[in-house]
């Protein structure tokens, strides 16, 4: 999320990408891959956020800019962004929160919605499935579940 610019997420006529195209040096594992944005909590919250950003950079957000900006106007580093994330976790009270968790809880919400690992193991960006199978916890109602479906 550190390196990511405006126009990684808006097009040339400012409008959302449902599909960005990420370079390795954009992501965790330094492994170019696709990310979808097609939730619209999320494709909403995007919009809002560029267009106050426009508002108050009277309409001259750059492309090339940093998508988040710290506090000095600058692009976040990785580290600071992270905790950054690990404040607001403490301030929404959650425990044990971390820059992470965001990753765990989209691979392990697919894996117990039933999507298969290799198409989890794509989306998170890993080199082999057996990195995903980790996110597969034993959840007795998943489980109860599966067993239930055979029958």
């Amino acid at each position: 999320m550190a390196a990511l610019t405006v126009g990684d997420v808006f097009d040339e006529a400012g409008q959302l990408r449902e599909e960005c195209s990420l370079s390795a040096a954009q992501t965790k594992g330094g492994k170019p891959r696709m990310v979808y944005l097609t939730n619209q909590a999320v494709r909403s919250a995007l919009n809002d956020y560029l267009r106050e950003r426009s508002e108050s950079e009277h309409g001259k957000v750059h492309r090339g800019a940093a998508l988040f900006r710290s506090t000095k106007g600058g692009g976040f580093s990785p580290n600071t962004l992270q905790q950054l994330l690990h404040k607001l976790h403490e301030r929404a009270g959650i425990i044990g929160g971390r820059s992470h968790s965001g990753r765990r809880h989209f691979a392990t919400s697919l894996i117990g919605k039933g999507v298969d690992l290799k198409s989890v193991s794509v989306l998170m960006g890993h080199s082999s499935v057996a990195m995903t199978a980790h996110y597969a916890e034993d959840n007795p109602h998943r489980l109860r579940r599966i067993v239930a479906e055979l029958a």
